[in-house]
């Protein structure tokens, strides 16, 4: 071989094997490369002379390798990139690392291979593919806002209600009456007018038979609204007719499953129905009444924008350029950059987009992201399951609270709030004490935290309020309500708040844990069932799991700790809604990091420390005395036999 060859050290039999494993490419790419590489480097026919092995010395004596010219570069590359592409790109990198411990090897060989590759590897129909799916995706925003907002009748404008109170108190009854019956004829006059450019009507399902229920069940609530000028469609036809325009059905089904609801004409508005025993319609986003469109369910974006309900929901376009990948002849795939989703950890929108019958439209959308830590969801996984051990474990907890320096408040220092859990593997029982004993005005570290709080609860002192679960059944009451003013029957307290969101085995399917999270436009958790979650008696890691844990990318496991005898995670973050939840009028004041113990066993929270944002501590949450299973104590007596749970004294 010769000395400048960039296969020098490699012998025939590896060479053969390159040239197998990578197919050659053809001349007309070669000719390609090679013609970049020339404009590149500038290469003439007078140039090319090969290698120049003169060494320079000033000051020291300092020995060079011979540096390679740049005709020599272009021929190597394109004998490198003949041989195969990736093969002759990983080779370059070696030499670029100083693999063959060469330090003059120039960097702009690998550089200028990856600019090669990419020119060689990027599909030709790249950038039209790039402008079809932003095509589809200016479709797919248009269609999600229902009205053209400067189209809308304005709003009508009611009179004020002008008397003072000094008018008011000079005036008769009959004279206050008669006024208010003017000003409510101007404002029903204006409501009639107005009713010509605009109707609202709406719909109320609930059940009251829910068993062990206080209060009706709401199903939920429907309202429809219906601009005689502004609306997008006139019809349910139209909006079919559009949708189908630039996505395949089944999108439809998946993202907009309740678009067209049933006719409204038959079913009176503007009242409750009842969920058991009466008829209701099928509701959709769009439905028609007396052969008007209406349109309902819509939420609104982060700038306040109304749009349709949907399944998935993307939230602060970064107006960059869609990524395409996957192009075949009649299908490819554009990932379009967000901030974030209504799926936490997924902050992209992933468009397959297919040609069927010479149009090309949305085949499917999917909220995309990074792949995700598998040690941070393994403890999330145990925090979300951690309220499992609601009648496992028995502990002492406090929380302390520190007046921000700024307050109005009189006192700074903090002020404690002590809890008593205890369990016994089939019941559990809370007791909360409130505040009391003297104020802490010691260091902010935890450890004198702790003992403060172990020093300072008492068990005997009085209780503000009580939790109770015996399995089956949720009570709660608090001190110092009496139940029926008889304060000589043993029902002093009142208990109240029942099972109907307590959780049991035969309601797993609806328990998703972690992967059902929802996001709203404020980048806030809350659109959770409550029924789908269990009572927390225990610490509850699952809460701060929802809170605070759920943007892998906003927190890290920063190290171990032993804490009251439990060996704990370290976990340092920042809330994941601080920055959509900003309140000017808190400067300093919002809650914005977080530091978590969690225990590495159970997902149990020991410690919670929540910060401002000029960096003070807010508020501690702490756990100590804690005991599982046969270690647990034992659930103090407590007779409800007493208390009749049947929903006949309710009605």
């Amino acid at each position: 071989m010769k000395d400048n060859d960039l296969l020098f050290d490699l012998d025939d039999e590896a060479i053969e094997k390159l040239a197998q494993e990578f197919p050659v490419l053809t001349d007309e790419e070669k000719e390609r490369i090679y013609a970049m590489s020339e404009r590149k480097y500038n290469i003439t026919e007078d140039t090319n002379t090969g290698f120049n092995s003169e060494t320079e010395v000033s000051g020291v004596d300092v020995y060079k390798r011979p540096k390679w010219r740049t005709a020599s570069i272009a021929a190597s590359l394109a004998l490198l990139i003949g041989a195969g592409s990736f093969g002759g790109y990983n080779i370059a990198k070696q030499f670029s690392n100083g693999d063959n411990n060469d330090p003059d090897v120039p960097t702009t060989v690998s550089e200028d291979m990856s600019q090669a590759l990419t020119e060689v590897s990027e599909d030709p129909r790249t950038e039209e593919c790039r402008k079809t799916a932003e095509a589809l995706l200016d479709e797919y925003n248009d269609f999600i806002t229902p009205y053209i907002e400067e189209e809308l009748p304005e709003s009508p404008d009611y009179p004020e209600y002008e008397l003072t109170d000094e008018q008011y108190e000079s005036m008769s009854e009959e004279e206050i009456e008669a006024y208010n019956i003017e000003h409510e004829k101007l404002c029903r006059q204006i409501d009639e007018e107005y009713s010509k450019y605009f109707d609202n009507i709406w719909y109320d399902v609930r059940s009251n038979s829910y068993p062990y229920s206080t209060s009706e069940i709401q199903y939920g609530y429907w309202s429809y609204q219906y601009y005689s000028s502004g609306m997008k469609f006139k019809n349910t036809d139209e909006v079919m007719s559009k949708a189908l325009s630039f996505m395949s059905q089944s999108l439809i089904d998946k993202q907009f499953p309740d678009l067209i609801g049933e006719e409204l004409t038959n079913y009176e508005p503007n009242r409750i129905y009842d969920h058991d025993n009466e008829d209701y319609p099928d509701f959709g986003t769009y439905a028609m009444y007396n052969g008007k469109l209406y349109c309902s369910s819509l939420g609104c974006d982060n700038e306040g924008n109304d749009h349709i309900n949907s399944t998935y929901k993307f939230y602060k376009y970064k107006n960059e350029p869609a990524e395409i990948y996957d192009i075949t002849d009649d299908s490819f795939t554009a990932v379009v950059k967000y901030e974030f989703t209504n799926i936490p950890n997924k902050y992209d929108m992933s468009m397959k987009v297919v040609n069927r019958d010479g149009k090309w439209i949305i085949d499917d959308i999917e909220p995309t992201g990074p792949e995700l830590d598998r040690q941070k969801l393994d403890v999330i996984d145990k925090m979300m399951n951690s309220v499992d051990l609601y009648d496992k474990i028995s502990a002492k907890s406090a929380s302390l609270y520190k007046i921000p320096d700024d307050s109005p408040a009189k006192v700074k220092d903090h002020s404690i709030l002590f809890n008593i859990l205890y369990a016994d593997n089939r019941a559990a029982r809370s007791c909360r004490y409130g505040y009391y004993g003297d104020r802490y005005n010691g260091s902010d570290d935890i450890s004198d935290l702790a003992e403060y709080a172990k020093k300072t609860i008492d068990s005997d002192h009085e209780r503000e309020n009580e939790d109770y679960c015996d399995g089956e059944k949720y009570y709660y009451w608090h001190n110092p309500t009496d139940l029926d003013g008889d304060d000589s029957n043993g029902k002093e307290y009142e208990w109240y708040d029942w099972n109907n969101y307590f959780y049991r085995d035969s309601d797993a399917d609806k328990y998703k844990g972690f992967e059902a999270l929802r996001l709203n436009s404020h980048h806030e958790i809350n659109n959770y069932e409550r029924s789908t979650y269990k009572p927390v008696l225990c610490p509850n890691g699952q809460e701060l799991a929802t809170s605070y844990l759920y943007e892998l990318n906003k927190w890290d496991i920063t190290g171990d700790i032993n804490f009251e005898g439990r060996d704990c995670y370290i976990i340092e973050g920042v809330r994941p809604d601080a920055e959509y939840n900003y309140d000017p009028n808190y400067e300093g004041l919002d809650v914005v990091n977080f530091k978590l113990y969690i225990d590495k066993e159970t997902g149990i929270p020991m410690v919670t420390m929540t910060y401002l944002k000029n960096g003070d501590i807010n508020e501690v949450e702490m756990y100590f005395d804690v005991k599982f299973n046969d270690k647990a104590e034992p659930v103090p007596e407590q007779d409800m036999s007493w208390f009749d749970t049947s929903w006949e004294n309710y009605k």
